[in-house]
C-alpha cells in the first residue's frame, strides 16, 4: 500500500521537541509524533455515506468507558464478511497510562488532528503521546490472520543528545532492560491468549534511572506483539544507538525509552 508521511523536516522539528527540561520531565505531555494517509483506500466526500458511518462509529467508540484503553469499532455487526462499501473501521489504542477519561481526550484531540492531516482520506493513521487512533475501510482483525502485524509506516525519533559515559555498558545494560520489558510482553507461551501487551519500567545505568515503555495495539496475540515489538525496537538498533532516548512507532506497536520519566505513575 502506498501511504503518505511526515517530512524529514517536520521528524527534525520533533525532535527539537524531545529535549528533555525541568518542565518536560515533571509533566506528562501528549505531543503530536506522526501520521500518515492512505492512499489506496480512496477519500470520501463532506456528507456522503462514508462520512455518516465514520461520524456513527467515533460517538459510539465515545460512550465507551475505554477503561481498557482500546477500541475497535464498525458500523457494521460482526462477524466482519463480506464487508459492503462504505464500511468503516476505526481503532483507538491509548497508552497504558492513559485509559478511561483521559483515552477519551486523545481520542478527541487525534481525530481533530487527523481530520486536519488527512482530509476526506477514507484510511489514515496518527500517533500522539498518549494514543493511537486508525481509521480504515479494512477490518484489522482477520480471522484467517489473527496474528498479523501491521508494521506499516515506522518511524524512528531519537533523541539527539548522546549518552555521556562508557557508552558500551550503556549499550549493554539497555539491551538487557529490552529484553526485560519483552520478557513481561511474552510471558504467555500461548499464541491464542492477549496476554499483556503493554509493559514499563526503569532501571539504574549508572548514578540515572532510565526509563522504558512497549505496547502494542490490543487487536494483537501475546505471540503477535513479541514479534512486533522485538522487530521494532531490536530490528532497528541504530534508531538510538549511543543516543538519550528514542520513540519507535509502527501501526501495530510503539516504545519509548528516556532518561526522564514521560509515564503517570
Amino acid at each position: 500500500m502506498s501511504f503518505g508521511s511526515v517530512p524529514i523536516v517536520a521528524a527534525v522539528a520533533i525532535q527539537l521537541l524531545l529535549i528533555p527540561s525541568v518542565v518536560l520531565s515533571l509533566n506528562i505531555t501528549n505531543l503530536y509524533l506522526h501520521h500518515a494517509c492512505n492512499n489506496t483506500q480512496g477519500k470520501y466526500k463532506p456528507g456522503s455515506l462514508f462520512e455518516k458511518n465514520l461520524n456513527t462509529v467515533i460517538k459510539n467508540i465515545s460512550t465507551f468507558d475505554l477503561r481498557k484503553g482500546f477500541a475497535l469499532d464498525s458500523n457494521m455487526k460482526s462477524p466482519y464478511f463480506d464487508i459492503p462499501p462504505n464500511t468503516v473501521f476505526v481503532t483507538l489504542q491509548c497508552r497504558g497510562d492513559s485509559y478511561g477519561p483521559k483515552c477519551h481526550s486523545c481520542l478527541a484531540e487525534a481525530l481533530s488532528g487527523l481530520r486536519k492531516k488527512c482530509p476526506g482520506h477514507k484510511g489514515a493513521t496518527i500517533w500522539y503521546d498518549q494514543c493511537l487512533l486508525d481509521i480504515s475501510t479494512e477490518n484489522s482483525i482477520r480471522t484467517a490472520l489473527p496474528n498479523r502485524v501491521h508494521y506499516d509506516n515506522y518511524l524512528c525519533i531519537s533523541n539527539p543528545k548522546s549518552v555521556s559515559g562508557d557508552k558500551k555498558i550503556f549499550e549493554k545494560k539497555k539491551d538487557d532492560f529490552t529484553d526485560k520489558l519483552l520478557s513481561v510482553v511474552n510471558k504467555t507461551t500461548d499464541s491464542n491468549l492477549r496476554g499483556p501487551l503493554y509493559a514499563k519500567g526503569e532501571m539504574m545505568i549508572g548514578k540515572k534511572k532510565f526509563y522504558g515503555m512497549l505496547q502494542c495495539t490490543n487487536e494483537l496475540f501475546a505471540s503477535a506483539c513479541y514479534v512486533c515489538l522485538e522487530w521494532l525496537v531490536l530490528g532497528h538498533p541504530f534508531c538510538f544507538y549511543e543516543g538519550q532516548g528514542a520513540r519507535l512507532m509502527c501501526r501495530s506497536c510503539v516504545a519509548r525509552f528516556e532518561f526522564y520519566p514521560f509515564l503517570r505513575t
